[in-house]
């Protein structure tokens, strides 16, 4: 019993006071995810780079953050929490100077990958800890604000950076940020705790060498065959992406203590919300890249009208993402997941089928504002869904594959979206900027049957919460009958 009362929520006073700067430094890791996107055009003309060159700007910071939470599992138990958040926050910190002081596209890139090394660390940690210091009765409200987290603070980036960008240079995104992350740090000498057992794990380097590799030749041997066609190289890329990532799950069966505990997907539950989050996330960072490109591009708004556009979206989102987590504490998630799938689904229709060069403004707030509510209706319901059969000697790599499996599926949005739009783009007849409209249209005909599948899928999910007996079973199976899975039973 040794590590259930090492992680019982109950013995924490003021959990919130010890997250709270965990929760500023992912809000602002969250943000610099999107913040770019309002100002990719502006950016493209000062740099003279193209769309596909562009994306990667957001990409990247994606595909660095998907790649460092694995080790988040190791890591997490191998530091303390204070020493882990101190080296991922100022990892981020050093990105944003790197950006901010950058000379051109290259250096930007750097910077935007030592970000997002330090994003990656930073929302496992973040998560980890909430599940640690909350009591088990709130976990529905906590993840509200994990909600609130990873789909506000998205949502708010396009918007704050149209409104920078219009009057300022784009690196004001980045100078703007370095002091309130600062701050924080400061904060966080105060406020944050150490949570959780430490243990003498050992970082297995082949597993990192095998998803680092795997994981990033899949994005970019996609990356390069929208851009060069069905090129030799870009399918050999690809192929061989798909290699690694699949020795890299296989040397995580065998593994002792691997890497990245793989037993998690014999969770049912587990498994069927990992859809549900790359079906969301999918179509979550696509609306947030392409939506805003259409509106300065084709529409000729400056980047504060994109951005204010997209602002009552964003609002409400952060709403309902924080009253999903509570009524998920009430009713359980299933109904609400099913509900919001299918009303995202019929916003990115109406999209599809509506969009175009004389688009009535109100009409994209409004459907902006609908797909933006059901993301907040299903991102908080799912993540606790997902945590409630998981015992806690997995937490600490639940949250990690939970996460590394989101940050995965959007960058592989912008990668495959930009893929789809480049060729559209060229054919066109239009004059650029307008001539990203068709590939615009494409694109959301793409994200529409992602959700579609998504709101398919979730009817074959589980109703509601498992029970207490199901969800020892579903225990006792993920620990191969070892004493985390009896104390759990316990508990």
């Amino acid at each position: 019993m040794a590590l259930i009362k090492s992680i019982a929520p109950a013995t924490f006073a003021r959990p919130g006071w010890i997250v709270s700067s965990l929760i500023a430094a992912n809000f602002l890791a969250q943000l610099m995810q999107t913040m770019l996107n309002t100002a990719l055009p502006r950016m493209m003309s000062d740099l003279g780079i193209l769309e596909n060159q562009a994306q990667w700007l957001v990409t990247l910071y994606l595909l660095t953050s998907g790649i460092v939470v694995p080790a988040a599992g190791f890591l997490l138990g191998r530091f303390s929490t204070r020493a882990l958040f101190f080296a991922s926050a100022g990892a981020f910190l050093a990105g944003l100077l790197i950006a901010a002081v950058s000379s051109g596209y290259s250096l930007l890139l750097i910077g935007r990958l030592v970000q997002g090394i330090g994003a990656g660390l930073l929302m496992p940690l973040f998560q980890t800890t909430i599940l640690r210091v909350f009591p088990r009765e709130k976990i529905g409200s906590a993840m509200g604000t994990v909600g609130i987290v990873m789909g506000l603070a998205p949502a708010l980036g396009p918007v704050l950076s149209g409104i920078i960008v219009e009057d300022h240079s784009w690196r004001m995104l980045f100078y703007a940020t370095l002091p309130v992350a600062v701050l924080n740090l400061a904060l966080s000498f105060v406020s944050l705790k150490n949570v959780g057992e430490r243990s003498p794990a050992k970082l297995d380097l082949r597993s990192l060498l095998y998803s680092s590799a795997g994981f990033s030749s899949v994005l970019y041997g996609l990356n390069s065959v929208g851009r060069q066609g069905n090129t030799l190289t870009a399918w050999a890329v690809l192929l061989a992406g798909i290699v690694l990532v699949a020795i890299f799950v296989m040397r995580q069966l065998r593994l002792p203590e691997p890497f990245l505990d793989m037993r998690l997907f014999r969770n049912r539950i587990f498994t069927q919300t990992t859809f549900i989050s790359i079906a969301l996330f999918f179509a979550m960072i696509g609306v947030e890249i392409f939506l805003p490109l259409y509106a300065q591009n084709v529409r000729g708004m400056t980047p504060r009208e994109s951005g204010l556009t997209l602002l009552p979206g964003a609002l409400l989102m952060g709403i309902s993402g924080f009253v999903s987590g509570r009524l998920y504490d009430r009713f359980g998630a299933t109904r609400l997941i099913r509900f919001a799938l299918l009303s995202m689904t019929a916003a990115l229709l109406l999209f599809a089928l509506l969009i175009g060069p004389a688009t009535p403004i109100l009409l994209l707030v409004l459907l902006f504002a609908i797909f933006m509510v059901s993301v907040g209706f299903i991102m908080s319901p799912v993540t606790a869904y997902a945590m409630a059969t998981i015992p806690p000697s997995l937490i600490k790599h639940a949250s990690p594959m939970m996460i590394m499996i989101r940050a995965f599926s959007g960058a592989l949005s912008g990668v495959v979206l930009a893929a789809v739009l480049t060729p559209f783009a060229a054919h066109s007849s239009l004059p650029f900027p307008a001539n990203t409209l068709p590939g615009i249209r494409a694109v959301f005909w793409i994200l529409t049957s992602v959700a579609g599948a998504g709101a398919v899928y979730s009817f074959f999910m589980r109703s509601s919460r498992p029970p207490v007996e199901e969800t020892s079973r579903d225990e006792a199976l993920l620990s191969d009958g070892r004493e985390e899975g009896a104390e759990r039973k316990i508990d």
